[in-house]
């Protein structure tokens, strides 16, 4: 008899699973359909967003820092190659490097691509930086400095021809001409 009231109820154990399992796949199937299918209707719950007061708040702080910024990057080269140095690789070519020169901005730009160089800049004093800008190699350790160009406007030996005819025009004649 008891054997038989085990096998009874372990019957009734598969079946209540087998009814479990086939409801949740109902539900699920009807969940999936595009506007749904469920049985009850869900209560939209209230969003926490933050008040008017915090959302100025944060909104003048952001304008400070964007200020503030902007007031130390146009202090000095130095303060503008740390600004670059130390930005994130995306955002560096949005830094204004309007204090440096072309030659100085062409050679900053090559060297962006170099993350050791970028932190050597980021952790440099600026009278180091200010020295590299100025012709030392090697005043930030690792880097040279860079190469000052003369405008290639310009033709070799043009101001010292122009000087050699005007003294030849001088001694020549009693007429000085004025430079």
């Amino acid at each position: 008899m008891r054997f038989l009231m085990a096998l009874v109820m372990a019957m009734a154990n598969l079946a209540k699973g087998a009814w479990n399992a086939l409801d949740w796949s109902w539900r699920t199937a009807w969940s999936l359909r595009p506007f749904g299918g469920s049985s009850g209707s869900a209560t939209p719950q209230p969003l926490d967003l933050p008040s008017k007061d915090v959302v100025e708040v944060d909104r003048s702080l952001e304008e400070s820092h964007q200020r503030s910024a902007d007031i130390l990057a146009n202090t000095s080269q130095a303060m503008q190659i740390k600004l670059f140095a130390s930005a994130k690789p995306d955002d560096r070519f949005t830094i204004d490097l309007s204090l440096l020169e072309p030659g100085q901005q062409e050679w900053l730009s090559g060297l962006s691509t170099n993350e050791r160089a970028m932190r050597s800049l980021s952790e440099a004093p600026d009278s180091k930086i200010m020295m590299l800008l100025g012709g030392h190699d090697g005043a930030v350790e690792g880097l040279d400095a860079p190469k000052n160009e003369k405008p290639k406007d310009v033709i070799p030996g043009l101001v010292l021809r122009m000087d050699d005819f005007r003294n030849r025009l001088s001694r020549e004649s009693d007429h000085v001409l004025v430079a």
